[in-house]
């Protein structure tokens, strides 16, 4: 997540969203051109009022220059106003675009993703990356265009004016390069280290807030903050060097442009007197010369917006280029409605050399409920993964009805088999709209129906508001065990041919834990189920037991069968009971 892109990749990926609003910022670097000649043809005039005009006494010189100059200072608000809006609306526009890129590759992306990136890092690109791309993309792109047109327009000018005075004026080169160079030498640097400490501190941010409830509750409040701290203070420094970048550079321009006048007047002043030069041209100069610094200290500070958006862009960029673990293969096929879910010799390592599942070789027929214990670390989590293709084997095959899941299309594997996590996760929105989320075009009957289906209905219509109850964030109205349930109906709702079911009853209440119990039973009725069992009861109740250890499947058979060889399960059967003895 911390790849940088470099500017050919930000360019390739960035491009097709720029295509649609290339109209308007081509519409504003036509305003930014009118507006620069504007602003170079004030001193032309001056020169020719003074020369045409005052040194020769004569007034329609003077009235001439000074209409035109009063037209041209009328019409440069309007240019400019056009400017910004075309600017604007574009730069709004494809942030819009990148926003919502950018979150479509998040939800794209595996969930082996999001096991290895905090939220905090993730919600910083498309919060505080894109925000800070605002003021590159509405006004710094256009202004660093506009000013180095009006930096090299002006420079033609002096030329042209006096190829002597303009020669004088690269006294101030020298200070000018330097301090260029010195800024943009660190510019790249602190401004992706800004974006680097905005991104730790939101990280910190987001977990503090996410588990406000813990920290409550064992008074860690001073804790939290400590840790809070070092963060802050570490992006309000990643500031303070970038401000000690700008400053170095700022205080220099002054410097140079004062170094240059000095140097244009005293020469100025010796060819006047050598009557090579007219007061006219003189006037220009200085007008020339003293716009030229202008533009150059705003080149200099849009030049550091530009490298600010352009770190923040190549972090978003870098995450639209992350490659997606698992993609839909061309030709991919739909899964059958039903079947044998089979692995083959799979083995599988999250890093690629030590693997986490050893050579499983297991078939489990249609309707057919197999429970996968073991200690933790085991690897059934990681089986179940697999199962749900969040990840590919390594080696070996998992196939359904004859069909190797990397060769189905997403939508039909998503729509076969569904996980049914430990914590049902519900968004804010009612209770009808969060069951709705396992099918958006479902109907209210067809909630309802998923709802009774797994005994439901009456609990939740019982509610004030009954099905358009607002479960607000995360579902803090509902208990654990009505969250569980409206996850349980998504399933019913979904109608899947396998459900891989993380058990999650052990925290309930016995009645609750029965409600839910009467549920599972029923969405899962017909269907093959994979459950990851944490209490033996569950293993008890299913058709087949796997028993996993060190990634390997040690032991497949009934729970009878089992408890009869008097192996490992036996074993941790035993151990089971042993403890439900202690707590009776």
């Amino acid at each position: 997540m911390n790849k940088r892109a470099s500017l050919g990749e930000i360019w390739r990926v960035t491009r097709g969203l720029i295509r649609p609003v290339r109209g308007r910022y081509l519409g504003a670097a036509a305003a930014v051109i009118g507006s620069t000649l504007i602003t170079l043809a004030g001193p032309a005039l001056v020169r020719y009022a003074v020369d045409s005009g005052i040194s020769k006494h004569a007034r329609g010189p003077l009235d001439a220059a000074a209409v035109a100059i009063l037209c041209l200072a009328a019409a440069k608000p309007f240019v400019v106003r056009a400017q910004t809006l075309m600017a604007a609306t574009a730069g709004e526009r494809f942030l819009g675009s990148l926003r919502t890129a950018a979150f479509d590759k998040l939800q794209a992306l595996p969930l082996g993703f999001f096991e290895r990136e905090r939220a905090g890092v993730l919600l910083s690109r498309l919060t505080s990356d894109v925000q800070s791309l605002t003021e590159f993309i509405r006004e710094a792109l256009i202004e660093v265009v506009g000013s180095g047109l009006q930096i090299a327009l002006t420079v033609v000018a002096l030329v042209i004016l006096s190829p002597t005075l303009a020669a004088v004026s690269l006294v101030a080169l020298p200070i000018l390069i330097a301090s260029s160079w010195t800024f943009h030498h660190s510019a790249g640097r602190v401004y992706h280290a800004i974006r680097d400490r905005v991104a730790e501190t939101l990280t910190a941010l987001q977990e503090g807030l996410a588990g406000v409830r813990v920290v409550q509750a064992f008074r860690r409040e001073r804790r939290t903050l400590e840790a809070y701290n070092p963060r802050s203070q570490a992006q309000v420094h990643a500031w303070r060097r970038a401000s000690f970048v700008n400053i170095r550079l700022f205080t220099m321009i002054p410097l140079a442009q004062t170094v240059a006048l000095l140097a244009v007047l005293l020469v100025a002043a010796s060819m006047y007197r050598h009557g090579s030069i007219s007061t006219g041209t003189i006037a220009a100069y200085v007008l020339y010369l003293v716009q030229l610094f202008d533009p150059i200290a705003r080149f200099s500070e849009w030049l550091g917006e530009f490298r600010q958006g352009l770190a923040a862009l190549g972090k978003i960029v870098g995450l639209l280029q992350t490659p997606n673990a698992i993609v839909e293969r061309p030709g991919a096929v739909e899964l059958p409605g039903s079947g044998a879910l089979a692995l083959h010799d799979v083995t599988f390592g999250y890093d690629g050399e030590r693997p986490v599942v050893h050579g499983v070789t297991l078939e489990l027929e249609a309707g057919e409920h197999v429970a996968l214990v073991g200690a933790t670390g085991a690897g059934k989590s990681t089986l179940a993964k697999l199962l749900t293709r969040q990840y590919d084997p390594q080696r070996g095959e998992i196939t359904f009805g004859g069909v190797d899941l990397r060769q189905a299309t997403l939508q039909s594997l998503r729509r076969r088999i569904v996980m049914l996590p430990q914590e049902g996760h519900l968004f804010s929105g009612t209770i009808a709209d969060n069951v709705r989320l396992a099918d958006p075009d479902a109907s209210d009957e067809q909630v309802v129906r998923a709802l009774n289906r797994i005994g439901a209905r009456e609990r939740f219509e019982s509610l004030p508001e009954g099905l358009e109850t607002d479960v607000q964030t995360r579902g803090l109205r509902l208990s654990a065990g009505e969250r569980q349930l409206v996850g349980i109906a998504r399933v019913a709702l979904a109608d899947p041919a396998v459900i891989v079911l993380d058990e999650a009853t052990s925290s309930l209440d016995p009645a609750t834990e029965a409600a839910v119990e009467r549920a599972l039973a029923a969405v899962a009725a017909g269907r093959t189920v994979v459950t990851i069992a944490h209490r033996l009861s569950t293993a008890e109740r299913a058709d087949r037991v796997v028993v996993m250890e060190h990634g390997r499947a040690v032991e497949v058979a009934s729970h009878e069968e089992l408890v009869e060889q008097g192996e490992r399960y036996a074993k941790l059967w035993a151990s089971w009971q042993a403890g439900l003895e202690l707590t009776a």
